[in-house]
């Protein structure tokens, strides 16, 4: 007999019925304010484990769109206020929260996430040195501040800017940086750059993390630190949003040719599951002068460049535990000037600019092209407690350096010539998260991976001669960290396995011939060379004392060391086949630390790190004039401390004081105190001591005040001639203001305007003192203004 069909339909109901109530969805709404009603907008709502999030409007107000009805916690946090974690159970019935009321703290920088280091954890969690720049930070110190290099400058144990596109000399700690956007490499450890700074346009940054001190965590590179721009996400509440900005530049010593123009439209929203963001940027500089109305030299500099950048990034929620994201940036700065350099006299003249013909061999300086991407693939609890996130991505990068006659080959026919570097990148990393919690006593996490990184980087000559042989390395590289909490002990550590090989084919070094003896043209036999090594890193943090959580850390980097500056010189045909030290440096990393809340408006952070490695990678001038690294054991040490207060509730202040010192031991003992030299300007500047006031005129008009003094260091001794070697020059101290102020005209525009050197104090870079350089020998900005006026819809 035939079932009855009726009875068929029913059954097939009743085991459908629990998927179909599963696959239920709904909107979550709710509002955000402070402790006096005042809607917070732009404060950051998400769901805790999922991939669900989004931003307050400008009333405070928030829609969590399609979620699936079930029980969840939602996390609110903004900076500025303490973070709170509200349990919600979405059933269709009650899904409105109530009004949240974030309670306000001063110095909220402890809620604050970063993910630079794998794993989403605010600061307060992290046995290290971690600074951050907020959205808000960034903002201002635009304003006031002419590239990306200016502007995490003002992190404590980030030295100066140079003022120029080239950035030799500004590193963590007296040691090279890894520079990445988006977790993608820009320094080319194979052969720096000095350019990987300046890549991107602040107006697609959301914020920029700082790891200070060794670390291995993405490979190659990060002797003292790493610096990750994090770019802009398109979370909103709204199917389209846009933000408009427009500005202009220029001395206030002299306007003459100085007028400088930016403009910026980004647009962003959300479709379902879709969100979005796009935007590009185009700014134009006219020529620098100085205090003292001189034309700053062109050579390098950021006058008369144009800046292109193109963003965007979008994203696709599978679900509410996956998720699909690609990003693509593009960015171009080149300088078309008309101005000849003017080289001064090192310790009296300034170099500078004058207008006339221009070499007619020369091409724009600049960065050609920097192209960055990634397809990222996110799933929340995929297993057993188990996060996964896969990326792809990609960096092509070419950058044309100045011209000059060092590259003059008479016999050859080049009178002259200008290097440019190219470097391809392509990678791939595999990261697990899983959580875990032993005898409910212990709780922590399991960080584990595997990275992959191609990168192809030469070095030649827009003529198209060869001046280092391209570098084709490929490295993979398990690792495995783990961390462990204990009531409020923090305990991480964790290893890395770097697998690195690198290929060079047969070349000829390059001919040069400017004075009747050549010199170059040694065919060179290429080969493959390999390294590897562990690198390890240990943490401790304790937490129960609100007056002082210390910690103490320990961490190791792994560095090539600019292999292509070693292979550009060589004179042996053999010289890469073990006849010349191409050993990789593993630099060490002692850190000690302690961070205080003496008040609820008084916030101290102090700092002591010690850096150690058996191989250093210090530039010294050799006799030819040639820049060369010399292989010594090298120790470098400093104090980092910042003090930030809130006066009353309309006046903050706060203060820095990053001071750092760097030896070697010539002649290997051991001991670094007795006849050993020094480490020259081109890793050790001087003390930096930073203050800044900020006052609240009225709710809609702010200003902040930042002063910098930058001390002085006078560590060698004049050659017979009187004249200083490359990076020994004594350097001079000097104290720069700068002023921000903005002024919000309607709900959705506001006015910026900043200030560089209000005083137009008259002073040398610290790069061009340690220099030593008649060329080189040039005077900082004078007073200029930045106005923007930004526009969001």
């Amino acid at each position: 007999m035939e079932p009855n069909p009726i009875k068929k339909w029913i059954v097939a109901i009743l085991i459908l019925l629990p998927f179909l109530s599963v696959a239920q969805t709904g909107d979550i709404l709710g509002k955000i304010t402070d402790q006096d009603s005042n809607p917070i907008p732009y404060a950051n709502v998400l769901i805790e484990n999922t991939n669900i999030g989004t931003l307050t409007d400008d009333k405070g107000e928030f829609v969590l769109r399609d979620v699936t009805y079930g029980d969840y916690t939602i996390i609110v946090s903004f900076l500025g206020f303490k973070s709170q974690e509200l349990a919600v159970s979405h059933n269709g019935q009650n899904n409105a929260l109530r009004e949240v009321v974030l309670e306000e703290s001063a110095f909220a920088l402890d809620d604050v996430t970063i993910v630079t280091n794998r794993d989403e954890e605010s600061i307060d969690e992290i046995p290290a040195s971690v600074s951050v720049l907020t959205s808000r930070d960034i903002e201002v110190f635009r304003q006031h501040a002419n590239t990306m290099a200016d502007i995490v400058a003002y992190v404590p144990g980030v030295s100066l800017s140079t003022n120029t596109t080239q950035t030799r000399g500004q590193n963590i700690r007296g040691r090279n940086m890894l520079v990445l956007i988006d977790g993608i490499p820009q320094s080319t450890p194979l052969f720096i750059t000095n350019r990987d700074l300046n890549t991107i346009d602040p107006e697609v940054i959301e914020r920029v993390e700082v790891i200070k001190g060794a670390t291995s965590i993405y490979g190659n590179g990060a002797e003292g630190g790493i610096i990750n721009f994090i770019t802009k996400n398109g979370s909103t509440n709204k199917k389209l949003e846009s933000q408009t900005t427009l500005g202009a530049s220029g001395s206030l010593v002299n306007t003459d040719h100085t007028i400088g123009t930016n403009i910026s439209q980004i647009f962003k929203g959300r479709a379902g599951n879709l969100n979005y963001i796009v935007g590009g940027s185009f700014r134009e500089t006219g020529i620098m002068r100085s205090a003292a109305n001189e034309i700053s030299s062109p050579f390098y500099g950021l006058g008369e460049t144009e800046f292109y950048n193109v963003f965007t990034k979008i994203g696709y929620n599978l679900n509410d535990k996956n998720r699909l994201e690609l990003m693509y940036n593009y960015f171009s700065s080149n300088q078309n000037s008309n101005l000849n350099r003017i080289a001064g006299v090192y310790g009296e003249i300034p170099t500078t600019g004058a207008f006339g013909e221009t070499n007619s061999l020369e091409e724009d300086q600049g960065t050609r092209f920097n192209h960055n991407y990634y397809l990222k693939f996110s799933s929340y609890d995929l297993f057993a407690n188990t996060d996964l996130e896969l990326n792809l991505y990609g960096q092509n990068f070419q950058t044309v350096y100045g011209f000059s006659a060092f590259f003059t080959d008479i016999d050859g026919g080049f009178e002259g010539g200008q290097s440019r570097i190219t470097s391809d990148k392509r990678g791939a990393r595999l990261n697990l998260t899983t959580r875990y919690t032993l005898a409910d006593v212990i709780s922590g996490k399991l960080i584990y991976g595997v990275d992959y990184m191609g990168d192809i980087t030469e070095q030649t000559l827009t003529d198209g001669r060869v001046y280092t042989p391209a570098m084709d390395m490929n490295n993979i590289a398990p690792y495995l960290q783990v961390k462990a909490q204990y009531q409020d002990l923090i305990f991480k550590g964790g290893v890395r396995y770097e697998n690195i090989n690198i290929d060079i084919d047969d070349y000829t070094t390059l001919v040069r011939n400017s004075d009747g003896t050549a010199s170059g043209g040694v065919n060179v036999i290429g080969d493959e060379l390999n390294y590897s090594a562990l690198t390890f890193n240990t943490g401790i943090r304790y937490n129960a004392w609100r007056y002082a959580q210390p910690f103490f850390s320990f961490s190791q980097s792994f560095s090539v060391g600019q292999l292509g500056r070693i292979l550009r010189n060589a004179t042996d045909p053999e010289a890469i086949n073990g006849r010349i030290d191409t050993e990789a440096v593993i630099a060490n990393n002692y850190e000690f630390g302690i961070t205080s809340d003496i008040t609820d408006k008084i916030k101290f952070q102090g700092t002591y790190f010690l850096s150690t490695s058996d191989l250093g990678t210090t530039f010294s001038e050799q006799p030819s004039g040639l820049l060369a690294l010399a292989r010594l054991p090298e120790r470098v040490y400093g104090i980092e401390l910042q003090l930030d207060t809130r006066l009353t509730d309309k006046l903050d202040f706060g203060v820095s004081l990053a001071t750092i010192e760097g030896r070697t031991d010539d002649n290997d003992d051991g001991n670094f105190d007795d006849d050993d030299s020094y480490i020259n300007g081109t890793r050790i500047n001087p003390s930096v001591f930073r203050a800044y006031l900020g006052y609240e005129i009225t709710p809609v008009w702010n200003f902040r005040l930042f002063s910098t003094f930058s001390g002085d260091r006078d560590r060698f001794d004049p050659r017979a001639d009187g004249s200083f070697a490359y990076g020994n020059g004594p350097v001079n101290s000097f104290t720069v203001t700068s002023l921000f102020t903005s002024y919000q005209l309607a709900p959705n525009t506001k006015l910026l305007l900043g200030i560089e050197n209000l005083f137009n104090e008259d002073y040398y870079t610290v790069r061009s003192q340690w220099a030593g350089r008649d060329t080189q020998y040039e005077k900082g900005n004078g007073i200029n203004f930045n106005l923007r006026l930004s526009i969001q819809l």
